[in-house]
């Protein structure tokens, strides 16, 4: 998990051409500090502890960001979707097919598979990063 300054957020949000505003700052700010992908209703719930936050302005800045490069949203096939700092690193989840659980597995390399997928392609010549999910039972549900 990345931290990043709120300095470095102003940066990355100028960076992708984007006007630098409290909320897209916040969103930001939460999503630099969480460990997993979450929902939009996570989020909602958790910003509107700190700010008067409406869930139309989170998609919008949601939508925005991901947009710009800066967040990455993820389908695990539970019919709403996650999102999590883009961070230029693979990401890797392994999710319950029953409770839904995510658990972000770091530290762990597929290059190899990855170059042999490059290889084989016939459209592509390199990568610039990859997300992976696993679907399983966790150890509640299993």
């Amino acid at each position: 998990m990345a931290i990043y300054s709120k300095d470095e957020l102003i940066n990355m949000v100028k960076g992708a051409g984007l006007r630098v505003t409290d909320h897209r700052l916040l969103v930001l700010e939460y999503l630099a500090k969480v460990k997993q992908p979450v929902t939009v209703y996570e989020l909602v719930e958790d910003l509107r502890k700190k700010e008067n936050i409406d869930q139309a302005t989170v998609y919008r800045n949601l939508s925005s960001l991901h947009e710009a490069g800066l967040l990455r949203r993820l389908d695990f096939n539970h019919g709403h979707a996650h999102y999590e700092l883009e961070t230029g690193h693979a990401s890797h989840q392994l999710v319950c097919n029953n409770c839904e659980t995510i658990e972000k597995i770091e530290g762990i390399s597929i290059d190899d598979t990855v170059k042999k997928m490059l290889k084989k392609s016939k459209k592509f010549k390199h990568t610039t990063t990859h997300s992976m999910e696993i679907y399983g039972l966790c150890k509640t549900c299993a």
